[in-house]
This record gives C-alpha cells, sequence and structure tokens, in this order.
C-alpha cells in the first residue's frame, strides 16, 4: 500500500462572509466587515492541520487508481462554533468530495463574542496526495507465520511395534519444544500466497520408562540393531529419556488472509529439513541401596544426522496449531526399527 500524506493547500482560510439569516447562504461574494475574525479554530492553524491529517481517511479507491486532489469545502460557522451546511465548491473525485465534508463536520470553532452576525461563512481548501515515494520493508512485505515457540507431543511411528515397545513405551511418550528464531515471506499473490522460510530449533526427549539403551558399534550376537533397549526392573527411575535437538530450514506454502498477523488466517504446507546438533541418553533416580544418582551419556546413539519431516500449520493472529511428520527415519537405517516421529500441538508466533 502506497504510503499517503493528507496536507492542507492554504495556511490560512478564509473568512468570506457574515450573514444575519440562514436565507442569505447563497451570498457567498459579500465582503469582510470590519476585518474581524468572527470564528477561529482553537489551536490556530497548525492544529487545524494535524488534526485534518490525523482525521482523513484516505478513500481506498483513490488510493487503489493512484488518484490526488484538491477539494474546496464552504461551510457556516454558527454562534456556537459548530459547523453546517458544508458544501463542495470545488471538487476533485466524489470520494475525496465525501471525505472532504465528513471531516469539515467535525470541526469545532471559536467565535468571537463581539461579532454582531449570527454566523459566517467560510472556505477551507483541502489537499489530498498520494506519495509514491518507496515504502520501508516492514510496509510492503507480508507477514510470514513461522517464527515462534511450539510446544508439542507425539509417538514413534513404525512397522511391527510390539518388537520394539521401547520406542513407544505408552502413548504420547515424546514431547516437542520448537523455537524458531528467524522468518521470511517471498509473495508470489500479495498477502495472499508466498513461499516461506527462515530458521528454527527443535529439542525432543523421548521418555523410555524403565528401558536402558543399548548402543553398540556392531550388531550384538543374536540381534540385528546397534541401537535398542532392554528393560530394567532394578532401577528406580525418576526420569529417563532420549533427547535429541536439530537445525531446521523450512520451504513452506503460504496461505494468508492479510498482510500482517493481526487478525488473519493462515496455513502452511510444505517440509522441513534438519541437522541433528546433538543426542543425549539422561536418567535420574535411586539406587537399590538408596542413593540419589543422576547420568547423562551423549554419543551419536545412530541418529541419522540429516533428515526432513513433513508439517501443517494453521492459525489465526499469533496463536496456531502444528502437525510434523518425519519423512525420513529418525535412525539410520538397520540400526533398528524404521522409526517416523509424529508430533502435533500449539504454536505462538512472532511478529517481526
Amino acid at each position: 500500500m502506497k504510503y499517503l500524506s493528507f496536507l492542507l493547500v492554504s495556511c490560512n482560510f478564509l473568512l468570506v462572509t457574515y450573514a444575519q439569516e440562514a436565507s442569505n447562504a447563497q451570498q457567498l461574494d459579500a465582503v469582510m466587515i470590519m476585518d474581524e475574525e468572527c470564528a477561529t479554530y482553537p489551536t490556530g492553524y497548525e492544529g487545524l492541520m494535524q488534526f485534518i491529517q490525523k482525521e482523513v481517511n484516505y478513500p481506498q479507491d483513490c488510493v487503489d487508481q493512484g488518484i490526488s486532489g484538491k477539494v474546496q469545502v464552504r461551510f457556516v460557522v454558527n454562534r456556537s462554533g459548530d459547523v453546517s451546511k458544508a458544501t463542495v465548491v470545488k471538487s476533485a473525485h466524489p470520494s475525496l468530495d465525501k471525505e472532504a465534508l465528513r471531516v469539515t463536520n467535525l470541526l469545532h470553532w471559536n467565535w468571537n463574542p463581539a461579532c454582531k452576525d449570527s454566523a459566517t461563512y467560510m472556505s477551507l481548501p483541502i489537499k489530498f496526495e498520494v506519495d509514491d515515494e518507496p515504502e520501508t520493508d516492514d510496509d510492503v512485505k507480508p507477514a510470514a507465520h513461522f517464527a515462534g515457540v511450539d510446544f508439542g507431543i507425539g509417538k514413534f511411528m513404525m512397522d511391527n511395534p510390539d518388537n520394539y515397545q521401547y520406542w513407544n513405551t505408552y502413548d504420547l511418550n515424546l514431547l516437542q519444544f520448537g523455537l524458531n528464531v528467524i522468518e521470511f515471506k517471498l509473495p508470489i499473490a500479495k498477502q495472499y500466497l508466498g513461499i516461506t522460510s527462515g530458521l528454527g530449533m527443535n529439542f525432543s526427549a523421548l521418555l523410555l520408562n524403565n528401558y536402558d539403551l543399548v548402543h553398540t558399534a556392531s550388531p550384538p550376537g543374536g540381534k540385528n540393531d546397534t541401537i535398542f533397549a532392554v528393560l530394567n526392573n532394578s532401577t528406580d527411575y525418576r526420569g529417563n529419556n532420549f533427547s535429541y535437538g536439530t537445525l531446521n530450514l523450512p520451504l513452506l506454502l503460504e496461505v494468508c488472509t492479510k498482510e500482517k498477523s493481526k487478525n488473519a488466517f493462515y496455513l502452511n504446507v510444505g517440509a522441513v529439513g534438519y541437522w541433528t546438533m546433538y543426542r543425549t541418553w539422561n536418567r535420574r533416580g535411586f539406587l537399590p541401596n538408596g542413593d540419589r544418582f543422576e547420568y547423562t551419556n551423549q554419543s551419536r546413539y545412530q541418529v541419522a544426522p540429516f533428515g526432513a519431516y513433513a508439517t501443517v500449520r494453521t492459525g489465526f493472529d499469533h496463536y496456531g496449531l502444528f502437525v510434523n511428520y518425519n519423512l525420513t527415519p529418525l535412525f539410520k537405517k538397520t540400526a533398528t526399527a524404521m522409526v517416523y516421529p509424529l508430533t502435533f500441538g500449539i504454536t505462538l508466533n512472532f511478529d517481526y
């Protein structure tokens, strides 16, 4: 949208005539009496100009067509300072005329009690201009909907889940926190359609309950997997989770109803590529003798260094929902079951 400026053409408003009766409204060519100003704006010309600049709403049809112009308005100011009988004596465009009359009728003047007349006629020129100067990036770039904070839960999807109970010790044992710090949008059809990208991070924790991870360089005897878990009933775990973090690069097709995030519906569909930054196994609890313990092990745990997941993100204003599903397995092939994380949750969008 173009940047709009509203200017008064003249630094003085002209007192045209005084009249004692409303029936004299057509006598617009009479001379001033005694050079007195019977009606003045309370805060002077500067205040008048500021009031008009604040109140004028440039008609959208004129903005779209780049229409500018000067509207000359004549009106009556009575002894109470109220405006009436405002008429356009020099037209610019019907929409501009209508807006000039609307703003003129909002004015209130100070009346000089020394004046003997019951009303005075005044003339006020108002100029509408469309400024063609380039706008700042904030004004012309439609808002993207990626940067923000995500809170989600989920589970691992896989074939033959009964053979890998340790990856899903119970329903929804995968917790996810996302922090998306950078976003930008390449518009295709104004604010309605565009390509959104950015940069973010996901931090995920798989709750293992009482299972211990076993991580080997080569398959042990009788097993084909290099990463698996075994049940440990001798340890009282108070916390046991396998955590991993990813650095994310999205490529999303975004549909949005408005240029800015406020009061706008949005829908993003696309894919997010990621690089796995770290993998950690954390557990804490009590030993059989009652001693407290807390262990942390860092290793690759056969997690694939690179991957991608599909995502759908939708919402209104700064609040939304998301669903993520891995397109690639979390672990390397032959390391364990082909597991695909599925998460869903809520998001709070930032507005840069």
